[in-house]
């Protein structure tokens, strides 16, 4: 049987469908395969025999210390290559090169389409409730009824904490707290409400045809039952929701906005004020 030789090596790893480099201890390019030609779209006379330190810089790039993904651009095509690197005792390194295009361009259409389906979808994951995209949608066409036929608009932007936990504890069961909340919120709403998880431990009701005393005698209601809620009933210390209640109604000349914006600063005023609400002032 006849020993394998070198040369035989070399004619089996020739057309290998990965690229193949070998450079010495002072980066001299000993050895490289078709295949990387064809991957770096290079001849063989622009590799064989030179150092890598006299290289373009477009190669010099991808053949000292690359990383291990790296995008090529040849006009509007782009190309992906995976490298992996070895490096011997004495200095000697070996490359090896994938072409992961396809692979990579799987990935980023994946990437797209998640993107987009979050864009569309209109249910908040944790609570089921509506979303921020959702109740923005909702929100815009009262916004407009209001101005037109200046119909009631209030809004109720509920801020909720956890009381009893630690950082890490917190985050443990936050997302219980919302559900909670959320389940909640859909047992006193009536049906023409808004009502929707807008970003994390925040909740919007949006409340058609409601006048700003009636919806304080709401937002009221809600502390009070969302205060006796416990996480883990009999637990000791017993772990405690605490609401923060932001009210604000529609007025002329008020667009999204100016409405968000200023229920947001009634949330903050009722932090400083550690109280669950503090009332907007009376407009004469």
């Amino acid at each position: 049987m006849r020993q394998i030789t070198l040369n035989d090596m070399q004619d089996a790893l020739q057309n290998s469908p990965i690229g193949i480099i070998l450079m010495d201890e002072k980066g001299n390019i000993q050895w490289h395969n078709s295949r990387l030609e064809q991957m770096l779209d290079v001849t063989m006379e622009q590799l064989s025999g030179k150092s890598t330190a006299d290289l373009p810089k477009e190669l010099s790039s991808i053949l000292i210390s690359p990383p291990e993904t790296i995008l090529l651009q040849n006009g509007d095509v782009q190309r992906w290559l995976h490298c992996h690197s070895q490096t011997s005792s004495d200095g000697k390194r070996s490359q090896f090169y994938t072409d992961i295009t396809t692979e990579q361009r799987l990935r980023l259409e994946c990437d797209r389409l998640k993107e987009d389906l979050q864009q569309l979808t209109t249910r908040d994951p944790v609570t089921g409730l509506p979303n921020r995209r959702a109740l923005l949608q909702g929100l815009e066409p009262l916004i407009s009824r209001s101005r037109r036929y200046g119909n009631p608009l209030s809004l109720i932007k509920l801020h909720v904490e956890l009381v009893g936990l630690g950082p890490q504890d917190e985050i443990k069961y936050q997302e219980e707290a919302w559900i909670k909340v959320g389940q909640l919120l859909k047992e006193e709403m009536r049906w023409a409400d808004i009502i929707g998880r807008y970003d994390g431990a925040d909740f919007l009701l949006i409340l058609p045809e409601t006048p700003a005393d009636a919806s304080e005698t709401l937002a009221e209601k809600l502390c009070q039952r969302i205060n006796l809620l416990e996480l883990i009933p009999g637990g000791n210390p017993p772990i405690h929701i605490k609401p923060y209640c932001g009210l604000t109604s529609w007025k002329k000349g008020d667009d999204t906005n100016l409405l968000l914006q200023r229920i947001s600063n009634s949330i903050n005023d009722a932090k400083i004020a550690d109280t669950a609400m503090v009332k907007p002032a009376k407009s004469n």
